[in-house]
């Protein structure tokens, strides 16, 4: 029996959900092997590369602080 054969065997008894996520599976692995010209390839020196660049050391601050920050921002700002 070959693989194909036997994934596919496998794959009958199972139930719709599960099959739907197989198929999402395979159709993943092959826009893995489509070359990285395609559509959806992000070309390097996008911002992909500066993620997290904006985040602050240490907690989140919280909302409170937030509209503090963002209150003594306008009150500078329109003074």
């Amino acid at each position: 029996m070959t693989a194909a054969e036997r994934l596919y065997q496998l794959i009958q008894a199972l139930p719709e959900s599960q099959i739907s996520e197989i198929l999402d599976f395979a159709e993943f692995l092959q826009q893995k092997q489509l070359p990285s010209s395609s559509p959806k390839a992000i070309p390097p020196g996008t911002l992909t590369g500066l993620r997290g660049i904006a985040k602050r050391p240490g907690p989140a601050p919280s909302d409170s602080e937030l509209q503090a920050d963002y209150t003594d921002y306008l009150t500078q700002k329109y003074q």
